[in-house]
This record gives C-alpha cells, sequence and structure tokens, in this order.
C-alpha cells in the first residue's frame, strides 16, 4: 500500500482509489475514442474527468501523459481496442485492463504489469506500453493519486475466448 491510500475496514480499496480508477479508466476512454473521432472533444472530456478527481492544475500534465498512453496503445493495438460509449457508466473489459496496467506500473508488479498490457494490446510488444504507462502512472502518483494494488486483475481471466495461445517451447 502506498502512502496515503486509505483502506476500508474490511481491507479493501477505499472509495478515494475506486474514485482514482474510475478517472482513470473514464479518461482513458475518451482518449481512444477522441482519437478515432479526430475531434478534441473527446479530450475535453478527459479533461474534465481528470480534473474532476485532481484539479484543473495537474489536468493538464496528466492530459498531456495520458495522451501519450493512449496513443501506444492504440497503435500498438493487434486488434481494436474496445471502449464504452461515453455517457456509460463503468468500465467494459479494455478499460478495466488499461486501468490495471497503471496500477502495475505504479507497485512495480512487472509480471502483472506484462500481462496486462499483453491481455490489453494482443501483441507481444509490450515494452512500448509498458513504458507509456510507467510515464502516466508515474505522472499520476506526483499528483498524489495512487491505484491499490487491487485493481491489479488477473489478466489471464479477461484475455478474449477463443484465444490463441503461442508456446514458448515449440
Amino acid at each position: 500500500m502506498w502512502p496515503g491510500d486509505k483502506r476500508t475496514t474490511d481491507g479493501g480499496p477505499s472509495r478515494d482509489g475506486a474514485r482514482v480508477a474510475q478517472m482513470v479508466g473514464r479518461s482513458f476512454r475518451y482518449g481512444i475514442l477522441a482519437r478515432r473521432e479526430m475531434r478534441d472533444l473527446g479530450w475535453s472530456f478527459a479533461w474534465q474527468e481528470i480534473a474532476g478527481v485532481t484539479g484543473p492544475d495537474e489536468a493538464d500534465r496528466l492530459l498531456s501523459v495520458l495522451g501519450q498512453f493512449v496513443d501506444c496503445v492504440e497503435s500498438s493495438a493487434a486488434r481494436r481496442i474496445e471502449v464504452l460509449p461515453k455517457a456509460c457508466p463503468g468500465l467494459c473489459r479494455d478499460e478495466c485492463l488499461a486501468v490495471s496496467v497503471v496500477a502495475a506500473s505504479q507497485t512495480g508488479a512487472c509480471p502483472a504489469l506484462r500481462a496486462c498490457v499483453f491481455a490489453l494490446i494482443d501483441c507481444a510488444n509490450v515494452d512500448p506500453c509498458i513504458r507509456s504507462a510507467g510515464t502516466f502512472s508515474h505522472a499520476l502518483r506526483e499528483a498524489g493519486h495512487t491505484l491499490p494494488n487491487d485493481f491489479i486483475c488477473n489478466a489471464l481471466a479477461l484475455m478474449p475466448s477463443g484465444q490463441h495461445w503461442m508456446r514458448c517451447d515449440a
């Protein structure tokens, strides 16, 4: 647990951690949609989402590094990254994986980080996304916001059904 993280009495993540996770997931969604629509309106939604948690001063800096992470994920992915429409509550599979990537990057959970990035982009070239996630997670931590370990998912459980596995010893 990072300094400043709060836990509920049952040991689960605090409301603050859940709020940061929702902010990361939804701002990732808005960034993907903005990139696809080639309109700045989506980035405005992302900025508002971030500013609602971090305040406007930090939102500008975080939006810039979020944009790098979104661009890297979208350009590296071997498949279309799925996101929900703008107004949907909650997060979909890929949005949850993006949150998990950032959480694993903040905690230094290297095997989990690599697995989550692979599950997100469905491509073995994970290093560029790991670096961009590291930049975003570091900026988020500098702004005073960390994601608890509870937000690192089991990436294997989130692999698409019918996934074809490569054997390393083949």
